[in-house]
């Protein structure tokens, strides 16, 4: 192996966001500074490679790597309803992490990576460390940045982004956005099947019968597409159309003719229904009014497969916060412990009213859900008497005051070191399991 393949296996390997100099690089792989450039440039033009202004060069996701659950600023902006402030040229670029803001800026330092989006409340000098670092910023909360660090953004390239909203419901919009990302993603697609598809075989209108049987024994295939000079599909033809036929019967008069409209953006599950409904054997995928592939059922058989065998994580926030809690039965009543962590809180510090909310809505739907076999929250009312820092401990006491064939009426008690923090009263609707 050549030294500068070496050198850019090497350099594939790296973790992303690792930095890297020609003279370090040169010194570990033990090669001249002329070979290193020379292998930063290859690997900087092929996208492994992103050179940042006051950061250097670093390992950066390539289009051939980008996984799934990846995500640009454009995305987040998007998914958050947000505002950019600045670092406008930077929007296409992919998010490799994600930070809450909610510690000193010193412990803050440990976690930040470049490529990363720090979300944050209104910290001003912690938008300022966070892109020189080559972190985007994300400002929850609706205030603005800086005119310092607008400028900064500007300079570096790095978004930094506005929402109205509190840290825990951006992040659990985030994090519901790339779920959504994710689902989307491993539904198979025409397009992921044809682009894999060897050469096209077809025939003319104007070719024969024994220009098919001709085609058919040097491909070992029996069905093709059908289309005209312009390379229009007009039907397709198969060994049943060719019973009884002659060599030299044209394939315009014997041909099956197919009206449909199938391109590379549509689904595999969409085709599966058309070729069953129009017990197609083989289905012409065009492009602009073009031929450009075909597919057939066995490669719907396989995409499908494929599918069902792919992991897909579509958890969000908040499924994982109430993984967290701890569950307790006591004297016939119904708790749950848990710790207030730093993605709980809102611009202010304090533990987010909406994520609170929601957590003795959802412990007492699983609650119901036990015995019932679908609850829906139909109304909730809830008053806050405190507010609940980072790290502190609460309880969730569930107790169900009145319950029917159809519905339950539940109480929830939010408290902490035996002070009452918050009560909800819920109204569920639910039917029995059959």
């Amino acid at each position: 192996m050549a030294k500068i393949d070496r050198i850019m296996d090497h350099i594939r390997e790296l973790q992303l966001g690792t930095k890297l100099s020609v003279r370090t690089l040169a010194k570990e792989q033990n090669v001249s500074d002329a070979t290193a450039y020379k292998a930063i440039k290859i690997m900087e033009e092929e996208g492994y490679l992103e050179t940042l202004p006051r950061t250097g060069t670093i390992r950066v996701e390539s289009e051939k790597e980008k996984k799934i659950e990846s995500i640009t600023y454009k995305e987040i902006i998007r998914i958050i309803d947000g505002e950019l402030l600045g670092g406008e040229e930077g929007i296409e670029k992919t998010i490799y992490r994600f930070n809450i803001g909610a510690m000193t800026i010193e412990a803050m330092k440990k976690y930040l990576i470049v490529g990363g989006l720090l979300i944050v409340g209104n910290r001003d000098e912690v938008h300022t460390i966070a892109l020189n670092m080559g972190v985007g910023v994300l400002i929850t909360g609706g205030f603005k940045a800086s005119e310092k660090n607008v400028a900064l953004a500007n300079r570096l390239k790095l978004p930094i982004i506005s929402t109205s909203y509190d840290t825990f419901t951006t992040a659990s919009m985030i994090n519901r956005g790339i779920s959504e990302n994710l689902i989307k993603q491993t539904i198979p697609y025409v397009k992921d099947i044809v682009s894999n598809n060897e050469a096209i075989s077809y025939l003319h209108e104007t070719d024969s019968i024994g220009d098919y049987r001709r085609l058919s024994e040097e491909t070992l295939h029996e069905k093709f597409p059908v289309v005209d000079s312009k390379m229009t599909v007009l039907g397709i033809i198969t060994p049943k159309e060719t019973l009884g036929r002659h060599d030299e019967d044209l394939l315009r008069d014997t041909m099956r003719r197919v009206q449909i409209s199938i391109t590379p953006k549509s689904t595999v599950s969409y085709v599966a229904h058309i070729m069953d409904w129009e017990n197609l054997p083989l289905c012409p995928v065009t492009e602009d009014g073009r031929l450009v592939g075909v597919i057939t059922r066995t490669d719907i058989l396989k995409a499908l497969q494929e599918r069902q065998t792919k992991p897909m994580e579509t958890d969000t926030i908040e499924d994982r916060i109430l993984r967290s809690l701890e569950f307790e039965k006591r004297d016939g009543r119904f708790f749950y412990h848990g710790l207030i962590t730093p993605e709980f809180l809102d611009p202010l510090g304090n533990a987010s009213r909406g994520l609170l909310s929601m957590l003795m809505a959802k412990t007492a739907i699983t609650q119901l859900q036990n015995q019932y076999y679908s609850c829906i929250l139909d109304k909730i009312s809830t008053d806050f008497y405190e507010v609940l820092g980072v790290d502190s401990k609460f309880t969730l006491e569930v107790i169900t005051i009145k319950t029917s064939k159809i519905h339950s009426k539940v109480d929830v008690a939010l408290k902490s070191k035996n002070k009452l923090i918050a009560s909800s009263r819920l109204n569920i609707v639910h039917t029995l399991d059959d």
